[in-house]
């Protein structure tokens, strides 16, 4: 290849003048060379960053100037080795390819250490998180052992044993509760309720009365923005049942505005307790048969089957199997009185029956049941709860709502409006306390007042079923699920706010602090939507 001088950039193959190399290895004309260096005051025009001194006593000639009579071109500098020579160029490969290993290597040190401390930073996380379960359980049974302790020693101080006080003011507003007892062997009462029972249930009625509007104002002012509720996306799956056999029938949640624990009963033939704010399994129960209907309280799951059976699981210290009750007949509505002693079970036989579960002989004992008349005696397909406690409404097969009231004693209320044939498939009270959805086969769904006892809206077309219904803490929005995913409404305008996608018909819909969870019947994962982070 040619050589250039690298002042001039002429070549040196024509040059006739003497051609040097300086210390720094820049190969030009001597000439040229000794000119700049008078330029910049000796300084090596090559280096001048550094500002390296050169002389000429430091160049090296490696061409002398023709002589005229041999009329011979100059000698020509040799390339670099470095660029020609076939053994340095193998050398230089082979620094740069032990420096590519070399960098590779610590890469993947650096690779293993981060997944090691990952590891262990998960292992930490998932330690707290079950510290955390463990302190809250132990928590429950030591307010579970003090109430306890509270009503064996009694209300007065002359037996001489000091009353020990709650830890928190907001624990000794609650007055003790009391525990019913009954002789095993007694007969249930028809259409009638007994004394004592009864006035258990009016008193914690009156009470969550007195409390509602506070408490509804509190839950409503958690309750999402329509701007948010637009923006609804599923943000999370939890699987915890078996995945033998996939799918959940039926789920509930506590219906105390501070508590967030949700319960699934699933075709595995166990019941699953979850504490959504800690995202923690709290209980596995095995409940030996695919639920039909369940609910739950701090204190308990009651969960029924297709044959009749109910069971009542506790929570807290006691947890496990704690009574249960044959019924005969498929259970397809069930309740959990805020007395957290009695338990209402809807058949579908056409009997509304009530329950007491005595905790400490882990017996649940059949009190009373109701019927209607024969004439308006039809299968029933559906229950839900009155906030209060107080009322009970049942769907049956020709649409109707039927309205047991605990206080009277008797069937309040008939509602209904439409075809004779259109079944109810699902209720929903409101925490307001007097607003009422109704879902029926045709996929409509009725929102009915109680306190003027009329249809105030009807939402249809909207979906091809609707097998799921339930409204907010708030008593804002209402969610129906169906053939079709999940339609979300705002009370009073009853229009639809959002839509959620769901791949499966929703079996049952809760709607917890800022999420709304969705199980299925033919799915073992519980989907959570809210707005994405």
């Amino acid at each position: 290849m040619p050589f250039t001088c690298e002042i001039s950039g002429e070549s040196l193959a024509s040059t006739a003048d003497e051609v040097v190399v300086t210390p720094s290895g820049h190969i030009c004309i001597k000439r040229l060379l000794l000119t700049k260096l008078a330029e910049n005051g000796g300084v090596d025009p090559f280096e001048t960053i550094r500002e390296l001194p050169l002389t000429e006593d430091q160049l090296v000639t490696l061409a002398k100037p023709s002589q005229p009579q041999g009329g011979q071109a100059p000698a020509i500098a040799p390339p670099r080795p470095q660029a020609t020579s076939l053994p340095n160029m193998l050398h230089l490969v082979q620094k740069e390819y032990d420096a590519l290993v070399l960098e590779l290597f610590d890469t993947r040190k650096a690779l293993e250490d981060t997944r090691r401390e990952l590891s262990q930073a998960l292992y930490q996380n998932d330690a707290a998180v079950r510290v955390v379960a463990r302190l809250a359980q132990e928590r429950d049974a030591a307010r579970q052992e003090l109430e306890r302790w509270n009503a064996s020693v009694g209300k007065s101080g002359g037996n001489g044993v000091k009353r020990l006080e709650p830890s928190s003011q907001e624990e000794a507003d609650e007055p003790e509760p009391k525990r019913r007892r009954l002789d095993p062997s007694a007969d249930p009462l028809s259409n009638d309720i007994p004394a004592d029972d009864f006035e258990m249930i009016s008193d914690e009625c009156g009470k969550l009365m007195a409390n509602r509007k506070a408490i509804l104002k509190a839950s409503a002012a958690e309750a999402p923005s329509q701007e948010d509720l637009s923006k609804f996306a599923e943000i999370d799956t939890k699987a915890w049942h078996k995945s033998t056999n996939k799918g959940i029938p039926c789920m509930a949640q506590t219906r105390e505005p501070a508590s967030n624990l949700i319960a699934t009963a699933g075709k595995d033939k166990q019941l699953v307790v979850y504490n959504q704010e800690d995202q923690v399994i709290l209980h596995t129960f095995p409940f030996g048969s695919v639920g039909t209907s369940i609910d739950i309280s701090t204190e308990m799951v009651a969960a029924g089957d297709a044959k009749g059976k109910v069971a009542v699981f506790a929570l807290g210290e006691d947890a496990g199997l704690s009574g249960e009750l044959a019924l005969g007949a498929r259970v397809v509505g069930l309740g959990i009185l805020p007395t957290k002693q009695h338990i209402c079970a809807a058949t579908s036989d056409g009997r509304f029956v009530l329950a007491c579960w005595i905790a400490q002989e882990k017996r649940l004992q059949h009190i009373s049941t109701f019927t209607s008349d024969e004439e308006e005696k039809e299968d029933y397909t559906c229950g839900a709860l009155h906030p209060d406690g107080l009322l009970y409404v049942i769907g049956n097969k020709s649409g109707a709502s039927l309205f047991w009231d605990f206080k009277n004693k008797k069937l309040a209320a008939v509602l209904k409006d439409g075809e004779e044939s259109d079944a109810v498939t699902a209720i929903a009270f409101s925490n307001n306390g007097y607003h009422v959805a109704v879902a029926h086969e045709s996929a409509a769904v009725k929102f009915w007042d109680l306190r003027k006892q009329k249809l105030v809206a009807t939402i249809k077309d909207e979906l091809d079923s609707v097998t799921a219904l339930v409204f907010d803490k708030g008593g804002k929005y209402a969610a129906m699920g169906g053939k079709g995913g999940i339609k979300i409404t705002t009370v009073k305008e009853w229009g639809i706010s959002a839509s959620l996608e769901n791949k499966n018909p929703p079996s049952g819909i809760v709607w917890t602090k800022g999420t709304v969870a969705v199980s299925s019947d033919n799915e073992r994962a519980v989907h959570f939507f809210g707005v994405p982070p």
